[in-house]
């Protein structure tokens, strides 16, 4: 495949992306069957997907709309994913990570409880609805700008499963290679630009990575005027 342009950081590290939107603009390339396609949208996980989601609804003219998934983390490390929460409730658990480490179903749920408000507070003022309608029939392109253990993409998979979407397909710039592997047996399809076997972390792939606001992405969602279920 075409890997595009190198960029050598200061550290040696190399990095395929200049920023979320370069990503999507190439990642639009292997999305062309999709351009202007009926009964199609995009979305975007919140937040950094959300740029991807934009950025894709531009390049293919489809709708877009951001979804929020909220990570469940461990309790002695937030930024280990032990599951995700949906808007609807739903929830995703990596049962090895569960078992491995002994997290207690009483931590999930009581964690559970308190993401799910903060994910309905932030999606009430980021598209002034936390709910979602019926996706039946349509074919829905859920992305974000890399995807690493997956748990929130699960997620995302499962929430849009049960709005009766017709395909699922997932599209994201880079993802690990277990990721990807589980993540077709779980979405219609899956693509992605790069699967490195040296994947440690989705920043890495990219020049620029920093943080995205809910300010930003509530700035993007105002600024086009489109199908957006709400």
């Amino acid at each position: 495949m075409n890997l595009y342009y190198l960029y050598y950081l200061e550290s040696g590290v190399v990095a395929l992306f200049t920023s979320r939107t370069d990503a999507a603009q190439k990642l639009a390339d292997i999305l062309s069957e999709y351009k202007s396609r009926d009964e199609t949208i995009v979305l975007g996980i919140l937040r950094g997907g959300a740029v991807l989601a934009h950025t894709l609804s531009r390049c293919l003219g489809l709708p877009w709309d951001v979804l929020g998934i909220k990570k469940i983390g461990a309790p002695f490390d937030p930024e280990l994913a032990v599951g995700a929460v949906a808007p609807d409730g739903s929830i995703y658990v990596d049962r090895w990570i569960k078992e491995h480490y002994g997290v207690s179903d009483d931590y999930i749920e009581g964690t559970k409880a308190r993401k799910l408000v903060e994910l309905r507070d932030q999606l009430n003022y980021i598209r002034g609805s936390s709910s979602y309608g019926n996706l039946n029939s349509m074919i829905v392109i859920v992305t974000d700008d890399g995807v690493a253990t997956g748990a929130t993409m699960k997620a995302a998979i499962s929430f849009v499963k049960n709005n009766n979407a017709q395909k699922i397909v997932v599209a994201v710039p880079v993802i690990s290679p277990e990721t990807f592997e589980e993540l077709r047996g779980l979405a219609d399809e899956v693509k992605a630009l790069l699967i490195p076997e040296d994947f440690m972390a989705v920043g890495q792939f990219y020049l620029n990575f920093q943080q995205v606001t809910d300010d930003e992405v509530a700035k993007l969602y105002r600024s086009i005027k489109g199908e957006n279920i709400s």
